[in-house]
C-alpha cells in the first residue's frame, strides 16, 4: 500500500462506490463530499482503484469547459 492511501479512508471510499447503482459513476466531487475528504484526495484515492482495477475512469463531456472524469465500478463477470 503506498504511503500516501489510509487504509481506513480507502475502505470508505470501496464502501461509496459499492452503494452505486449498476451504470451510475461518481466523479472526485461528489466522492469527497460522500466521504468527508477533499476533491484532490477523493482524486487520488479513486486513480488507486483504477490502478488495482476496482474502477474505471470514463471522460463525460458536457455542454462547455473541460471533460469531466467519471469513475465508474468493475462489475464482476
Amino acid at each position: 500500500m503506498p504511503k500516501s492511501i489510509d487504509p481506513l479512508t480507502l475502505d470508505k471510499v470501496k464502501d461509496a462506490i459499492k452503494q452505486l447503482v449498476t451504470g451510475e459513476g461518481i466523479n472526485a466531487e461528489t466522492m469527497g463530499a460522500r466521504v468527508g475528504i477533499s476533491r484532490t484526495t477523493a482524486r487520488r484515492y479513486l486513480e488507486f482503484l483504477v490502478s488495482r482495477h476496482v474502477v474505471t475512469p470514463d471522460l463525460v463531456y458536457g455542454s462547455v469547459g473541460r471533460p469531466e472524469r467519471v469513475y465508474f465500478q468493475i462489475l464482476p463477470k
